[in-house]
């Protein structure tokens, strides 16, 4: 009898914490809108944040467009071989997903997530273990590079799959504005270059 009502205590304790994980979640998205902050903003040395969720929405009928989760962000600095650049820190997300849900609102929704990683202004946020999702399409990155500009820098082993058909390359771009937004150029022979929301690509000699 002993055993069981400790197990379920336990098990109340258990769920009395992550009742209280979610709604601290819940309360830190909140306040994330409200003060309109950026992934450098909330990262401090020596501290990380994990397993977070980052809705997007569309405009302005609040659809909901892209969602963003992040096992583990962090606040990490440039390498030089095996040393660390103290004065070039860089914003660390790692093992991060982004699933597309309206790819009619990609551009506008990638200008939000372009804005919130407050890629530029000599500030650098690097996304690490990266997965593009989009209806049956898949797109991995081992590094992505964000900055000002209209295109991210995908690296250190791309995998690409869309239209059934695995793609693979040491490098390529991803565009995340205008008419091309969702573009991917694979850095190949012979270069091929994919709409990842669905429209054919082609390749180029």
């Amino acid at each position: 009898m002993f055993r069981v009502d400790a197990q379920k205590s336990e098990l109340s304790r258990g769920m009395n914490r992550s009742y209280k994980a979610v709604g601290i979640m819940v309360l830190f998205l909140v306040v994330l809108n409200l003060r309109a902050e950026t992934v450098m903003d909330m990262l401090t040395p020596g501290c990380a944040m994990r397993h977070a969720v980052f809705p997007f929405y569309r405009q302005p009928d609040l659809k909901l467009s892209t969602v963003v989760r992040v096992e583990k962000a962090c606040l990490d600095y440039e390498h030089n071989g095996f040393f660390h650049i103290g004065l070039l820190p860089v914003g660390a997300l790692e093992g991060v997903t982004i699933e597309i849900c309206d790819p009619g609102s990609a551009a506008d929704s990638f200008e939000q997530m372009q804005r919130w990683l407050d890629a530029g202004g000599g500030r650098r946020v690097e996304l690490r273990q990266v997965k593009f999702l989009f209806s049956t399409n898949s797109l991995e990155a081992g590094t992505v590079r964000c900055g000002a500009g209209q295109r991210w820098e995908l690296r250190d082993g791309v995998r690409l799959v869309s239209g059934g058909h695995e793609t693979r390359a040491q490098r390529a771009t991803f565009q995340i504005s205008g008419r091309e937004a969702g573009q991917v150029i694979l850095r190949q022979t012979p270069q091929v270059t994919n709409s990842f929301l669905g429209l054919p690509g082609r390749r180029e000699p």
